[in-house]
């Protein structure tokens, strides 16, 4: 069994994760955000402009410029660390740590650009609203899924190289 995707793949695979996140906020802000517009695609589904200056769920939004920087940084931390640990781990728990890192580092570069994240696509049933997120926060839950999934069950669970 391979051990895991090997260090250009999994970097590879980070940077062009970022790349679609940026590229997909950009096209929020300029086709949701500059006239403040709402595109329906579904009944359940709609893309629309929200600046989240907290966390997820909209945790934190009176944080201030303590909260992001303190955010950012705390973003870059971690993902540093997932970076470095998805050398070592499996298949697919490499895989999840290097998604979780991206999303990570997606939504700190909001931060570092617009001081808060763009956040534009809306599930809802009715009145009843999810809280907004972004292609960032997708690739952070299916990585943890897929971290998560291995750990409990595959095989390839066991293994942490040293």
């Amino acid at each position: 069994m391979k051990k895991n995707f090997g260090i250009f793949n999994l970097l590879l695979i980070f940077i062009i994760f970022i790349y679609f996140d940026y590229v997909s906020k950009l096209w929020a802000i300029e086709n949701l955000f500059i006239n403040y517009q709402s595109i329906k695609i579904t009944s359940f589904l709609s893309m629309t402009p929200v600046w989240n200056s907290g966390i997820s769920f909209g945790f934190f939004q009176d944080s201030g410029e303590i909260g992001r920087y303190g955010f950012t940084i705390f973003a870059f931390l971690v993902s540093s660390w997932l970076i470095y640990s998805s050398f070592k781990l499996p298949r697919y728990s490499s895989l999840g740590f290097i998604l979780i890192a991206s999303g990570a580092i997606g939504n700190a570069i909001d931060r570092i650009i617009y001081g808060k994240v763009v956040d534009f696509i809306d599930f809802h049933i009715e009145d009843f609203h999810w809280p907004a997120f972004n292609l960032a926060d997708t690739i952070i839950f299916i990585g943890a899924t897929l971290f998560l999934f291995n750990q409990f069950f595959t095989i390839e669970r066991t293994y942490y190289e040293k």
